[in-house]
């Protein structure tokens, strides 16, 4: 037997299109979804039915995939930009709900409907906020580094700029992980921030504006230390230069945004012996830079939650 291609009923598609909009009309959401499927599936490419569609997704309950076809919609012109927003709101994307509202208004359209919902989700989102700054107060007053730093390796930008006084306060306090520490000035940095802030670290206190923070001299100080020590080790022993590379630059990275005070060469020779020592066993401090790279050795499984992070 051949095979026949088989044709719908020529009205077919105008009888799930009436039956499904008669069941959306009765908020018969699941009976409506079926037949306007079955619409989908006939090729009728039709951006009511697919509306539709999206409003029984909704109601269903299926709010991403209702909002992804919304989505589709609105990228062809199409779509309703009242029900969109309404899914971000019930999604809780209130970040999002302002960017979208905004972006309309650029784009010449009557928000005045909207306006309710744009003020609801601003007010939302402070709430947020605060509620966010009141759990990290708490933590960042707390010992509990690994989580201080996890926290910080998830902060946004707008959540940064409203606890710049919980890191204020942890930068002067002595007593606080200097890890944490440097991980923070890095995100003021990053975000711009302009306010003087004190830091204390290791006995030494340094006032500083995060956007004014100048690491190149960090960098210079790190690159002139480890020019020396690879003329030494680099060829005749690659395995302990980098060994030592490692040892220096965690070792700046605690300190920061501290550069040392002495010489390049006494640090390049406190690397030496520092090395030398680890590799024979040798655990005694011959001088006080030597010292401060062993008290580094503190930090080490802080050093490598960090890592994991970056």
């Amino acid at each position: 037997m051949k095979n026949r291609k088989i044709v719908p009923h020529p009205y077919l598609k105008e009888r799930l299109l009436a039956e499904g909009m008669e069941a959306l009309k009765g908020k018969r959401y699941k009976e409506a979804y079926t037949y306007f499927v079955q619409l989908e599936q006939l090729q009728w490419h039709d951006d009511d039915v697919q509306m539709a569609l999206v409003v029984c997704l909704f109601e269903m309950g299926q709010i991403e995939e209702a909002k992804e076809r919304c989505e589709q919609l609105l990228e062809r012109g199409s779509g309703d930009w009242a029900v969109y927003i309404s899914m971000l709101v019930h999604l809780q994307q209130y970040d999002e709900v302002v960017a979208v509202i905004h972006n309309i208004q650029r784009k010449g359209i009557d928000c005045t409907p909207f306006l309710p919902l744009l003020q609801f989700s601003e007010k939302m989102i402070r709430s947020q906020y605060e509620q966010q700054a009141k759990q990290y107060e708490i933590i960042f007053e707390s010992e509990q580094w690994s989580k201080q730093l996890r926290i910080l390796h998830q902060l946004h930008s707008p959540i940064v700029l409203r606890i710049v006084p919980i890191f204020a306060r942890y930068l002067c306090d002595e007593t606080k992980h200097p890890i944490v520490k440097t991980t923070m000035l890095h995100i003021l940095k990053k975000e711009q921030v302009t306010e003087p802030i004190t830091v204390k670290k290791f006995a030494q206190t340094m006032t500083v504006v995060p956007a004014e923070l100048d690491e190149q001299k960090q960098n210079d100080w790190i690159e002139q230390v480890l020019d020396i020590v690879e003329q030494k080790w680099a060829k005749q022993n690659p395995t302990m230069y980098e060994w030592g590379k490692q040892i220096w630059l965690r070792y700046m990275f605690v300190m920061y945004p501290f550069l040392p005070t002495e010489s390049v060469q006494q640090w390049a020779n406190a690397l030496y012996t520092y090395i030398e020592q680890c590799e024979t066993g040798q655990t005694i401090s011959t001088s006080p830079l030597v010292s401060k790279l062993y008290k580094q050795k503190n930090y080490g499984s802080l050093l490598k939650v960090y890592d994991c992070m970056v």
